[in-house]
């Protein structure tokens, strides 16, 4: 009688840890705040103080009222930015503070 192979590949085991665990939205987001510059800019990031995620949320704080008012009509393309730069639907909504 012939055994069972119960192996599986480690980096499929990786994946499937991080996956179970939520690690890899963990991972993703601790990206995109270390990548804020990249995603929307200098002026934008220079500007911003805190970002925060909950859930499907991503909470943005900014010390520019001026930014603000032009971000709250960017929201869409921003959203757009951090699914592409995270390679999946990482976001659906942006606050801004």
């Amino acid at each position: 009688m012939a055994k069972k192979n119960n192996l599986i590949k480690l980096g499929d085991a990786i994946n499937q840890l991080f996956k179970q665990e939520k690690l890899d939205v963990k991972i993703s987001q601790f990206s995109v705040k270390n990548g804020w510059k990249d995603i929307v800019g200098d002026m934008i990031a220079n500007s911003t103080t805190e970002i925060f995620f909950n859930e499907k949320i991503v909470f943005i704080t900014l010390n520019s009222a001026a930014l603000k008012h032009e971000l709250t009509f960017r929201r869409e393309e921003l959203v757009n930015n951090i699914n592409k730069f995270c390679g999946y639907k990482l976001v659906d909504q942006i606050v801004i503070r």
